[in-house]
């Protein structure tokens, strides 16, 4: 049991550091310029869904009714009328549903995470004997 606990140790170990370096990554704020996210409003084209984080933190999505010179304009599923965005509030845009490669990606190493769960309990099963049961 206690090889078990030294490997629960260990990875918390290596989790933590790994974990917080990403936050500190992503909390530094880099300037937008307005030029790159209507180049990238323009590129998904109207008529396709997307998502766009906005300078307030939050996230506008829906599909591109249409896209002028200083804003481009969204239509939620929800929303009755459409919203119109200033290129100058976006600092993101992003596709509206995940990729094929983003969820191969999960699946992966979700199985990669089993089998690797699975082969540290069954070694430690190995090195200390299995339960004996009546």
């Amino acid at each position: 049991m206690t090889n078990l606990s030294r490997l629960a140790r260990l990875t918390a170990m290596l989790l933590i550091p790994a974990l917080m370096g990403n936050s500190f990554a992503f909390a530094a704020n880099k300037p937008v310029d307005p030029a790159v996210m209507k180049a990238k409003v323009q590129a998904r084209g109207v008529g396709r869904g997307v998502r766009a984080t906005l300078t307030d933190q939050t996230e506008a999505k829906g599909v591109i009714v249409s896209v002028d010179e200083q804003s481009f304009t969204i239509k939620s599923k929800d929303a009755a009328q459409p919203r119109e965005i200033q290129y100058t509030q976006v600092t993101g845009v992003h596709n509206d549903k995940m990729g094929t490669g983003t969820k191969v990606i999960i699946v992966v190493a979700i199985a990669g995470a089993a089998i690797g769960i699975t082969a540290a309990i069954l070694a430690n099963a190995f090195r200390n004997g299995f339960p004996k049961t009546i």
